[in-house]
């Protein structure tokens, strides 16, 4: 009797989390959403974080941090967003909250992504991609630089309809 609310505890968050869709999080106001696993070690129940999502007004996730196995920080990701709900930065973070990576997107006029700005851990340009679009607003093209501007890889995106 005493599994039950743990249970519906996990059932609810997991399907937070998975489940709702933005519109859903905007919808039903929601902030945050934590994810705990129990597991059951030597017969007793051991509850740890796994997961934690921040959302702003608009549905978007501004913050996901990831737990190890033990309930210990892993991995911080933060997200910043345009007055068009478009993602223009997001920064991973380690432990003791130092960049390990970073990324700026920009858009074009028709407000698709047009480039991404890959930064290292110390915020040097590591590489910068380049996205071609069609007159119908699809990928055909991503090219991608290293940071002196070579390019080192060109993908190409082909449709069927």
């Amino acid at each position: 009797m005493k599994h039950y609310p743990i249970a519906i505890l996990l059932l609810a968050t997991s399907y937070l989390s998975y489940g709702q869709s933005k519109k859903e999080v905007k919808k039903n106001k929601i902030k945050t959403v934590t994810e705990l696993i129990t597991d059951y070690v030597g017969g007793k129940e051991v509850t740890r974080n796994d997961s934690y999502k921040k959302f702003n007004k608009q549905g978007e996730v501004t913050e996901e941090i990831e737990y190890d196995k033990t309930g210990k920080l892993k991995r911080k990701v933060l997200s910043r967003y345009n007055e068009f709900d478009d993602k223009v930065e997001e920064t991973v973070v380690d432990v003791n909250n130092h960049q390990v990576e970073r990324e700026v997107y920009k858009y074009d006029s028709f407000k698709e992504k047009s480039e991404v700005l890959h930064y290292n851990e110390r915020n040097e340009l590591d590489s910068r991609s380049v996205y071609i679009i069609n007159g119908n607003g699809l990928k055909t093209e991503k090219k991608t630089y290293d940071a002196k501007g070579k390019l080192i890889q060109i993908k190409k995106y082909l449709y069927g309809f």
